[in-house]
């Protein structure tokens, strides 16, 4: 709507600026014709009588013509129409008073005047002509009538003629150039109308693909008044790369977009310095709080109070943090290798040169940074030959990389070393290149040597022969002068096992262990160590002084309870530094000498056993059959001398019941009857004891039996003791067991026959037997499954134990011999059984034939 405006604006103004061109040569035209027709109308006065008015008229009229065209040649226009208008005015009214009337040809210089004026100027200088014209022309008629003029002279001749002929013409010039002006300056302003409208037409246009690059921008843009900053407009791009929306932004200012007040400051500064800015890296924060990095371009647009800011913003928050990573990647890299403990370098892969060369001390080849950079690894001794090179490139290549690539190299001194390398080719700056580590393994060579000899020397013989030859390998891993193992004795001694000294063998000692650092080691859970003045500290161990040894190193040989069985030592006439290799090995000694000194000291007790084991065995033998004779009388005793005392309380129990018959109370008859169940009761007690004992006597008889079957014929047993009873019993067919089948029957009626008992106050008792799917410890199980009440599992322990009940004999009846035999015949069989439980939810056994992998079958 603005831009119209000023359009319009701009349009009147040049439509003026037109007119006042074509005014101002209308007034030129029009003066420079007064001047012709002056003369003329001054050689018709001179020709016939002319008096002083007349002169004066004339040559004031050629003095306001000639300043006239002044003014107009100075660009004075508004005061050059003023004079022409009011010099008429004035003119025409001293020629009437020169003439002495009213009515002459004069009367049309008024004429010329208010038509001049209404052309020429304004509203309000035509009113003013008028009004001035009247007033003139009524004071001079009312002069003329009063007689204060002079006498006219009304006759008609030539002069009269010019006169009005020169009058029309000026008018008529006047008249026809405002014509002519105001036409060419119409036409021209509607041809300036008709370029407007195309330039008006190709700026919508272009507005409108202005607008449609603006909203379709995939860069942010923002368009802000540049004296306050106020946002204008942002397009959708600015939306998504800051998080505001266009209503958010509209009104505000770009202070939330800035996280560096004194950045949008320094911006502010340049743009009014230099009034753009170009790719200007910049960080942002966007409305949910995240930083982002940008690049700002803005330029200013327009003129005047109306100029506006355009800024267009490109998110380079990936790009930054590329560059941000690529820089703290080479500064790792940078970091990593020149402080890297290992020795590192980077050669050209065209020619071997090396580049670069890290501070680590190089322990393989010896050299200095200075004398490998500009020399080629050939040069340097890597490698013996460019051929030798290739192929390590080549292996590199084919395998992306080597790792732990072990070779030899000479070192500065002329020895060769043993050494690891690692390499890979890597670009640097459009050059392949390789990156070594190489690292100098001999010392690591040589441990793997010794460890190798130490692995020999531990593994060499037993007894004797092992100890000779341990200590032989250790005093040469150790570098020792003298190597002493030895036992202690009860008498708080020391016997040596074996010795050498100086790398030969010596004869067994014997010693204190009082006074010497072998005690001091004993005492101690670590190594004793003493690397110098060993002598000093133990001045009465004979061994020490003797030999002039300076340095001990000892450790204790301990057995599995802790106890200390012998000692091993190393002695050095010459103090010894520290060493965490040689500590380290003498404890891998000290260990493997102290199992073969405990496997020595078993085999004695083993000897000694032996001596005494046929003498146990023949004593045991006999405790065993004078313990079978007293099993034996007791089951005789039980099934013959303790049932005979109880027939006859039975007996007499019952005929003296008969002979008092009617004559007892309720109370006395009770007491009857419960000798009569008591006596019943131990008679079944007494044969399950007997049944028990029979178990534990006799041969096996092991074979294939159906334990199915065998179950299905114990159900049917019980279901005869208790027809009225239903019970679900499930029974797994084709179930297989190699035991007897004597003592299986026995297992299975007392396993189905307690689920029988014990799930008789379930409405819907359940039983079950059948086989586990998986083997427990290589043994196949089988279990018996019932609802019934179940057992407390806190005293499982005592399920398989005689006479051991867990419910009273009121709720269930039976003797608790019962799972006692089961077990017994199982342990026979080298089976086993366990009970599982819940009070109240039933109870499960699972139990095996199968005998554990070596048992013997008794």
């Amino acid at each position: 709507m603005s831009d119209t405006s000023a359009s319009h604006e701009s349009t009147r103004q040049l439509a003026a600026a037109l007119i006042e061109q074509r005014y101002s040569r209308g007034l030129r035209s029009l003066l420079l014709m007064l001047l012709a027709s002056l003369p003329l109308v001054l050689g018709l006065s001179l020709a016939q009588e002319i008096g002083d008015v007349q002169i004066i008229v004339i040559v004031t009229a050629l003095t306001l013509t000639v300043f006239g065209y002044w003014l107009l040649h100075r660009g004075y226009y508004q005061w050059t129409g003023y004079l022409l208008v009011y010099a008429l005015i004035g003119l025409s009214a001293a020629g009437m008073v020169a003439y002495g009337s009213v009515r002459s040809a004069l009367l049309l210089g008024f004429v010329g005047a208010v038509i001049a004026a209404g052309m020429m100027q304004g509203k309000k200088s035509l009113i003013a002509a008028v009004v001035m014209s009247s007033l003139v022309l009524g004071l001079l008629s009312w002069a003329e009538q009063a007689g204060l003029l002079v006498k006219p002279d009304f006759s008609v001749n030539l002069r009269f003629w010019l006169v009005n002929v020169l009058l029309l013409t000026g008018i008529a010039g006047s008249v026809f150039t405002s014509r002519q002006v105001v036409l060419r300056a119409l036409r021209e302003q509607h041809a300036e109308l008709r370029r407007r409208e195309k330039a008006e037409d190709e700026l919508r246009l272009s507005e409108d693909r202005f607008s449609r690059i603006f909203r379709s921008s995939p860069a942010a843009i923002i368009v802000q008044d540049l004296e306050a900053m106020t946002v204008l407009d942002v397009n959708p791009a600015f939306e998504r790369l800051w998080g505001y929306t266009r209503d958010e932004s509209l009104g505000g200012t770009d202070v939330h977009l800035w996280q560096d007040p004194q950045a949008r400051k320094s911006f502010q500064l340049q743009m009014a310095t230099s009034g753009r800015a170009i790719n200007l890296p910049l960080e942002g924060r966007r409305k949910d709080g995240r930083l982002i990095s940008v690049l700002l371009s803005t330029e200013i647009e327009g003129r005047g109070q109306g100029r506006i800011v355009v800024s267009t913003i490109t998110d380079a928050t990936a790009e930054t943090q590329a560059r941000l990573a690529a820089r703290q990647s080479a500064e790792l890299f940078s970091k990593a290798f020149d402080h890297s403990p290992i020795n590192m370098t980077i050669t050209r892969v065209s020619d071997g040169t090396f580049l670069a060369v890290n501070a680590a001390e190089d322990y393989v080849q010896g050299l200095t940074r200075e004398e490998l950079l500009g020399r080629t690894s050939v040069e340097a001794g890597v490698w013996t030959s460019e051929q030798e090179r290739a192929q390590y490139i080549a292996e590199i290549r084919a395998k992306d990389g080597v790792v732990q690539r072990e070779t030899r190299m000479r070192h500065k001194n002329g020895t060769m070393m043993d050494c690891q390398i690692w390499s890979v080719i890597v670009d640097i700056a459009g050059e392949s290149c390789i990156l070594s580590s190489t690292i100098n393994i001999s010392e690591q060579k040589r441990r793997e040597a010794q460890l190798i000899d130490v692995a020999k020397a531990l593994s060499s013989g037993t007894g004797e022969a092992f100890f000779r030859s341990v200590v032989q390998h250790l005093a040469m891993a150790l570098d020792a002068d003298l190597v002493i193992v030895g036992e202690i004795m009860p008498d708080q001694s020391v016997a040596s096992l074996a010795m050498v000294q100086d790398g030969e063998l010596q004869p067994d000692i014997r010693y204190a262990l009082a006074g010497t650092p072998c005690d001091q080691a004993l005492s101690q859970s670590d190594l004793c160590v003493h690397n110098e003045g060993v002598q000093q500290l133990f001045p009465h161990d004979r061994v020490l002084a003797e030999g002039n040894f300076h340095a001990y190193v000892g450790a204790a040989l301990r057995d599995a309870d802790g106890t200390p069985i012998g000692v091993a030592n190393a002695l050095w006439r010459n103090p010894q530094p520290r060493s965490a290799d040689r500590d380290a090995l003498m404890q891998i000694f000290a260990s493997r000498i102290t199992a073969e000194l405990v496997r020595l000291r078993r085999d004695r007790e083993i000897s000694r056993f032996n001596e005494t084991l046929e003498q146990r065995v023949n004593e045991r033998t006999e405790q065993l059959l004078a313990t079978n004779a007293e099993l034996e009388s007791f089951g005789y005793s039980v099934s013959h001398d303790l049932q005979s005392p109880l027939r006859s309380i039975e007996g007499f129990s019952v005929l003296l019941a008969r002979r008092l018959k009617g004559r007892l109370s309720d109370e006395e008859q009770r007491l009857f009857d419960r000798i009569r169940v008591n006596v019943v009761r131990m008679h079944e007690l007494i044969n399950d004891l007997l049944a028990l004992a029979r178990v534990s006597k006799g041969r096996l008889v092991l074979e294939e039996v159906d334990l199915s079957f065998m179950a299905e014929q114990v159900v049917m047993q019980e279901r005869q003791r208790d027809p009225k009873r239903p019970v679900s019993v499930t029974i797994q067919p084709g179930i297989q067991g190699r035991c007897d089948s004597k003592l299986a029957r026995i297992i299975l009626e007392n396993l189905i026959g307690n689920a029988w008992k014990y799930s008789r106050q379930q409405s819907e008792a359940t039983i079950e037997f059948g086989q586990m799917p998986a083997r427990e410890g290589g043994r196949k199980m089988l279990f018996v499954r019932d609802n019934g009440a179940g057992f407390n599992m806190d005293y499982a322990d005592s399920l398989f134990k005689p006479f051991h009940r867990l419910h009273h004999e009121t709720e269930f009846e039976g003797s608790g011999i019962g799972l006692a035999t089961v077990h017994r015949i199982l342990e026979r069989h080298g089976g086993l059984i366990r009970g599982e439980s819940s009070e109240g939810q039933g109870a499960c056994f699972y139990f095996s034939f199968d005998p554990r992998v070596g048992a013997i079958v008794a």
